[in-house]
């Protein structure tokens, strides 16, 4: 009896070609991680500055699920979410992996009726997502490193109007991590600083403008704070300053602007809001304040003159021009004392 030889046949596909060909990975994975990595956004509790745009996406939308997550090698994270109980899916059942591997916004109108997710445990059980929408988020060097996305319980669609705020609220995410990269974030406050606070501005005044809704800009002027002349006073001017911006942060939404645009100013653009909001949040925001003097022992005690003025969809103006308006109004406030 002759003997018999058997070969074995190497696989020609790596791990990694297998997962481009399925359209799991991408085939720049390599240079797309090491973003990430740089990034450095993996690491700590989600950021509100993030929080704030999925907020806006949740509120403009309607839907009960929102998030921005960063897609690693094996999952997706969700460094920001609203309505998830979950803060980590496995890359090969993650739907916004899908998006992040196309260009433009990638929309699943009903995703028990294709085929591509039959099976998927987010689809077949909770949350059980029916309706999907997810757009790619770049760095400025353009690797794609996750994805903003929108989803409900519920059949639905998108019409190309919709698409183009969504693509909006995207590049709002974009510029945030360009900001960490270029220095436009005020580590003392963690806000957005003067051409970052306007970048992000703009950009939610002309998702208000699209949609035909209304904002509002306000600025206030933080008194008392006096250039520094010795150590305790700088000491408690920087205190007054980190006070005075966690209290913003606390009465206003999450979908509304913060940033710090002087020494001793900030400004915030409320979106889809009026007037009279801002007069309901101030007159919390005094009463706070008031507490906090009366517990302080510093010497001075803080205090804020305000001034806001009004966006018109109907008669657009950038948001440079809006906060101007507002910062001429308290000039004059000032002056009358």
């Amino acid at each position: 009896m002759k003997g018999v030889s058997c070969t074995t046949q190497a696989d020609p596909w790596t791990k990694q070609e297998v997962l481009v060909k399925k359209g799991i990975q991408s085939e720049d994975e390599t240079d797309r991680l090491a973003a990430i990595t740089q990034l450095n956004i993996l690491s700590g509790d989600s950021e509100e500055r993030f929080d704030r745009i999925i907020r806006i996406a949740q509120r403009m939308f309607a839907v009960p699920m929102a998030d921005f997550s960063v897609i690693d090698a094996d999952s997706q994270h969700l460094k920001s979410a609203y309505g998830y109980s979950l803060s980590r899916i496995d890359r090969i059942d993650s739907l916004a992996n899908h998006a992040m591997m196309r260009n433009g916004v990638f929309v699943v109108n009903d995703a028990q009726e294709d085929d591509r997710f039959s099976g998927n445990p987010l689809i077949i059980s909770q949350p059980k997502i029916r309706f999907f929408a997810s757009y790619p988020i770049r760095t400025r060097s353009g690797q794609r490193v996750g994805a903003l996305s929108i989803a409900d319980r519920v059949p639905r669609s998108l019409s190309a109007h919709d698409q183009s705020v969504f693509r909006d609220l995207a590049e709002m995410i974009e510029n945030e991590l360009t900001f960490m990269q270029v220095a436009q974030f005020d580590r003392a406050t963690q806000m957005s600083i003067n051409d970052g606070f306007y970048s992000q501005a703009e950009q939610g005044l002309r998702v208000c403008e699209r949609q035909k809704k209304s904002a509002v800009a306000v600025v206030f002027d933080v008194r008392r704070l006096t250039p520094a002349t010795d150590t305790e006073r700088d000491i408690e001017h920087d205190r007054h300053i980190r006070v005075f911006a966690n209290q913003l942060r606390h009465f206003f939404r999450k979908s509304d602007v913060i940033g710090r645009i002087g020494r001793q100013e900030f400004a915030v653009m409320l979106l889809d809001a009026q007037g009279e909001d801002v007069a309901t949040i101030v007159k919390k925001l005094k009463a706070s304040i008031d507490i906090h003097n009366a517990d302080s022992e510093y010497r001075h005690r803080l205090s804020f003159l305000h001034a806001f003025s009004e966006f018109d969809p109907a008669h657009a103006v950038t948001s440079s021009t809006l906060v101007e308006m507002a910062k001429r109004l308290l000039v004059e406030l000032d002056e009358v004392g």
